[in-house]
């Protein structure tokens, strides 16, 4: 049964990817993408090294991505407000981490991280194509 269940994980984070917007015309949320990638992934199996050891720079680039120029196709006040939510959500997670909070308090606000995102990139518009998230 546990085969099944990791099989199907599997399975359903793949497909997950191919859906997900590459952002090759907004550079700053293509990194913040890439480093968020490569932390929570991780953090989801239990290792949160990654995430420990670069909050810092998340948290940086989110800072970034907020006064970088945003993709004339995406420039609205929606995805403004949804970029300072990124930068703040990403702010407590570096908080949580500098002060050594448990793994728990720590994944919940990166998941909370992760589900901005998530909003981000389903209304991200790429070459004029829609991105949606899944599920919808």
């Amino acid at each position: 049964m546990k085969k099944v269940v990791i099989l199907m994980c599997a399975l359903f984070c793949s497909l997950a990817s191919f859906s997900q917007p590459k952002f090759e015309n907004w550079p700053e949320m293509r990194t913040f993408r890439n480093i968020l990638s490569e932390t929570f992934h991780p953090a989801e199996e239990g290792d949160m090294t990654p995430i420990k050891t670069r909050s810092h720079e998340l948290f940086a680039n989110a800072k970034l991505v907020n006064v970088s120029p945003i993709p004339e196709a995406n420039d609205n006040e929606e995805m403004r407000t949804y970029l300072k939510r990124l930068q703040k959500e990403t702010d407590k997670l570096n908080a949580i981490i500098v002060r050594q909070e448990q793994s728990s308090t720590i994944m919940k606000q990166f998941a909370q991280v992760h589900d901005t995102f998530h909003e981000i990139a389903g209304m991200y518009k790429e070459t004029g194509k829609k991105h949606t998230r899944r599920g919808e």
